[in-house]
């Protein structure tokens, strides 16, 4: 066979070598325009650790936030929170088993100060860290934390049976959380030695994309690392095979808090090397592989639909054999429904086998490579958009995993013109080989409950080979081939137009009632976002639909349109990029929706055909009802399940807002669920449209009138509905405490303080920044210094049509030893910020710096615009173009006098679920 050419390398980004070893990318690119991101990847992870380093690769990411050689203590965080650069948004890192990766995104860099001080931090994370003895000594009780939070259910399961599954592999003992013993244990040298070893110029890549010089970046990337000396003699980094293994290893766990059952039936492969990506039958088989598992899916998906299945979720998915670099696997999924564990992975194991013995249709792989090409197209027509992160992540992959870098351009051009040239055949002899007989493992997971009947090995081994045995017929493709209109009916008119003062967008209203608002864009060349609003949502719907509407969320997932049911709209729906959804809430009935320009009619389309012939197929509802039931069946011992549905019960009146149970996944009824949806859309004269986006308005004019103004409806005064005090969050001050038995003892809280507030834009970033301020307090008044949680965040929020309309709040996960001291803090932060005089200018600055440079990404985003329009038909209040400039002028005493008045109407509520043991 002919020896197929190397993938070409993107010419856009510029690879470098120092003589020290350091590689490093740079590439211009202006979306967003003036920032920039900054990454530095290592090729150090957990796997690097020997058996007492055990969790010395995370605890290294952790410290590099606390004390570098020229940002000591906490100056990194505040320098860069103080250019716009918030922490955990747009500053985090990453451990992997094989990896680590710090990132610094959308920094603004108008400065070039700011270009070189990020380029210095880069620096610091490569061979910079204090690792201050007291500063390691305060991690430990974050990592603990952080620990805490993971180690529930599944976790604990994995951390059980990995060493089976990885038999002689270093991989079965290398969770980067790591050991708790080790982590509280290990002397501070051993972390030093550790990072002089492992953290070198050799192993690091730096990565630098955005609206920059790259001749100005890469003279200073010389400068910066150039002085980092070539390590001598460094330390071999190995590459860690997983042995091939006979047969299938079974690998059966059990758990009180594992929420559902869940098994994964995985056939292992070798990974292909890091240094044999680059050719061009890598990106071959990639596409041949992700075609067999589109379709494989597709037929999966079929499969649950069915009220029959005996698995409530079926899939499939090739890549990464769980945490090994150098092992991929084919990995089949089943959740089964409570008493049918044993059949759904005979569901989904004979479903691999059909595809694997008889191959797809050629139909089939017509649709699934008409969907791949027509994203590919997609990207393409965006490429002068793409985000510098989604760049970044490309050249972080290619660095730490070789993985090739064509670019879109190059990739469009070759995939176009390959994939058309490559049969269903081949897709057909590929899939043949991914599921061997040996090299297999079978991981089970299950409650540990009583009446979960969970299968021995040996039964689940008879059940695979009974499935081996079967004479398994070939796949029939059943499509329906007609249109989703069956007839259109005579166009509608346009009977007046006026434009939008504040948007300078184009109104029409319609022979109809509706009201539709056009504002074409360059914002985004192949984008067009729609969205439809009507006043009046559920909240006068009468109690007897209560089922229905708490079971709404998952029906409106299930609809279909005009001949298809839900699945099958999927399948008519291949290779076009367009797409629409429904919500319905309390007060509002929303619509909302994409489409490339190619497929503005196939969008046009799905609103007709939503508003004229929704459907919701009888065996998809209840397979549906199947799935949710086997979801929650388990969720009893399931602590952050159970904090999440009774804190709905404690804030929330009614029944409406709290979470679906058993009763009311039973009750709910079809034809009801149906008529609300079809009620909702019964007059479209009622709604108010708007596209945004890659469009003329010229264009846009007779589709309107086709799609729209034909739609049944008269002309209504829109009028938003009274509030119902029940549906919102209670009124009052309470503290209400509930226990649950845990294995790992943590205490889950929730802090609220609501009102009610004339919504003005200026109070809406007032809520913003209050809860921005809040969350830096608490970060580090209870994560650095008190070490009592692994994370805290704070959010303020004040809406347009809500009651109570004002909120702020705090959910987290604590050390319940901590939880009077922290909600101690907590109370008298919140109190704190009603004086003036406790707001610092650094704080209030910091958060004004990161709302100005997202108030200036708004302005240049669809999403943006459509939202502040929408928002206006409610409360005509602009929040788009005024943002930087009520931004600029907020005073701490601004933020103070919103927290008295938000304080001062007395609703503050504390929700905590306990562990049983705590006292």
């Amino acid at each position: 066979m002919p020896q197929l050419p190397p993938v070409p390398v993107d010419s856009a980004v510029r690879i470098g070598h120092l003589d020290n070893g350091l590689t490093y990318y740079i590439r211009h690119n202006d979306y967003p325009k003036g920032q920039a991101d900054f990454y530095i990847a290592q090729k150090v992870g957990a796997v690097q650790e020997e058996d007492s380093q055990r969790g010395l690769a995370h605890f290294l990411e952790h410290m590099c936030f606390n004390g570098t050689k020229n940002f000591p203590g906490n100056e990194l965080i505040g320098w860069l929170e103080s250019v716009g650069v918030k922490f955990g948004q747009n500053l985090n890192a990453a451990t992997w088993t094989d990896k680590t990766v710090y990132n610094m995104t959308n920094v603004p860099v108008e400065r070039e100060g700011v270009q070189d001080t990020c380029l210095l931090i880069l620096h610091d994370w490569a061979d910079g860290l204090l690792l201050d003895p007291e500063e390691i000594d305060k991690e430990r009780k974050v990592i603990h934390e952080e620990w805490r939070q993971g180690n529930v259910g599944q976790s604990r399961i994995l951390t059980q049976l990995l060493p089976s599954m990885y038999p002689d592999s270093k991989y079965g003992h290398r969770m980067p959380i790591g050991t708790m013993e080790v982590v509280d244990n290990f002397p501070h040298q051993v972390l030093r030695d550790y990072y002089e070893k492992w953290y070198r110029p050799d192993l690091q890549g730096i990565v630098v994309v955005g609206d920059i010089d790259p001749d100005r970046i890469e003279t200073k990337i010389k400068e910066i690392f150039g002085t980092i000396e070539k390590p001598v003699n460094p330390a071999a980094r190995e590459s860690y095979p997983v042995p091939d293994t006979p047969g299938t290893i079974y690998a059966i766990g059990k758990d009180k808090e594992m929420p559902y059952n869940v098994m994964q039936l995985m056939f292992k492969h070798d990974a292909t090397p890091d240094t044999e990506k680059g050719g061009m039958d890598y990106l071959l088989e990639n596409y041949v592989i992700s075609m067999a598992m589109s379709m494989l899916n597709t037929r999966l998906s079929d499969i649950m639909s069915k009220p029959d299945s005996p698995a409530s979720v079926a899939q499939v998915q090739y890549g990464q054999y769980l945490m090994s670099k150098t092992k991929d696997a084919l990995s089949l999924v089943a959740l089964p429904k409570d008493t049918s564990a044993i059949e759904a992975l005979a569901t989904v194991y004979r479903e691999g086998l059909r595809a694997a013995r008889s191959g797809f249709t050629a139909s089939e792989y017509d649709r699934a490579r008409s969907e791949y090409l027509s994203q590919l197209e997609q990207r393409y027509t965006n490429r002068a958009t793409q985000t510098s992160t989604s760049l970044v992540n490309g050249y972080v992959a290619n660095f730490t995993d070789g993985e090739p870098i064509p670019g879109i351009e190059n990739l469009y051009a070759i995939m176009s013109m390959l994939a058309n040239q490559i049969p269903v055949e081949v897709v057909n002899m590929t899939m043949a080989q991914l599921m061997p007989v040996d090299n297999r493992v079978l991981l089970a997971m299950f409650p540990d409950k009583a009446g979960i009947n969970i299968p021995t090995e040996q039964q689940f081994a008879e059940a695979l080979a009974a499935v081996d045995g079967e004479d398994i017929e070939g796949y029939v493709d059943n499509v329906i081939k007609e249109p989703l209109i069956a007839t259109l009916p005579a166009p509608g008119k346009i009977v007046a137009t006026g434009i939008d003062k504040v948007y300078g967008a184009t109104v029409w209203t319609l022979s109809n009632g509706a009201k539709v608002v056009a504002k074409p864009t360059d914002f985004k060349a192949g984008e067009i976002l729609f969205a439809a609003r009507a006043f009046g949502g559920t909240s006068t719907l009468p109690d007897s639909l209560d089922n229905e509407l708490r079971y709404m969320d998952v029906t409106l997932s299930q609809l279909g349109m005009g001949p298809y049911d839900n699945a099958g709209l999927g399948k008519f729906m291949a290779g076009k990029q367009a797409s629409l959804g429904l919500e319905l809430s309390n007060y509002l009935r929303d619509l909302s929706g994409s489409a490339v320009p190619k497929d503005l009619k196939v969008m046009m389309e799905l609103i007709y055909a939503l508003f004229t012939d929704a459907t919701l197929s009888a065996d998809e509802f209840e397979a549906g009802k199947n799935t949710m039931r086997s979801m929650l069946h388990n969720q009893e011992s399931n602590p952050k399940y159970q904090f999440s549905k009774q804190l709905n019960e404690h804030i929330y009146a009614s029944p409406r807002r709290h979470l679906a149970d058993m009763a009311v996944i039973d009750a709910a009824d079809r034809t009801r669920s149906l008529n609300i949806v079809k009620n909702a859309l019964a007059n479209a004269g009622e709604y108010t449209f708007y596209f945004v986006g890659s469009f003329e308005v010229d264009s846009l004019k007779p589709l309107v009138e086709q799609y729209i103004a034909s739609l049944p409806g008269k002309p209504v005064k829109a009028q938003l509905p009274a509030f119902d005090p029940s549906l919102g969050v209670s009124k009052g001050s309470a503290t209400e405490i509930v226990q649950q038995s845990m294995d790992t003892p943590t205490t889950y809280a929730a802090v609220m303080v609501t009102g009610n507030e004339p919504f003005t834009a200026k109070d809406q970033y007032l809520a913003s920044i209050a809860g921005q301020i809040l969350s830096a307090r608490l970060i580090k008044l209870v994560r650095e210094d008190l070490g009592a949680v692994y994370s805290i965040w704070a959010n303020g929020n004040l809406w347009r049509y809500s009651d109570p309309n004002a909120s702020l709040q705090s959910v987290f996960p604590m050390k319940p030893e901590m939880r009077d001291k922290v909600l101690e803090i907590i109370s008298s932060q919140i109190e704190d910020m009603t004086d003036s005089a406790n707001i610092t200018p650094e704080e209030l600055s910091k958060v004004k710096e990161f709302m100005l440079k997202t108030a200036e990404e708004s302005l240049k985003r669809n999403d943006s615009l459509i939202d502040a329009m929408q928002g206006y038909q409610l409360v005509p209040a602009d929040t788009l173009f005024t943002a930087a400039d009520i931004v600029k002028a907020i005073t701490a005493a601004d933020v103070a006098a919103y927290m008295k008045r938000l304080l001062d109407q007395n609703n503050y509520r504390v929700f905590l679920l306990e562990p049983e043991e705590a006292k």
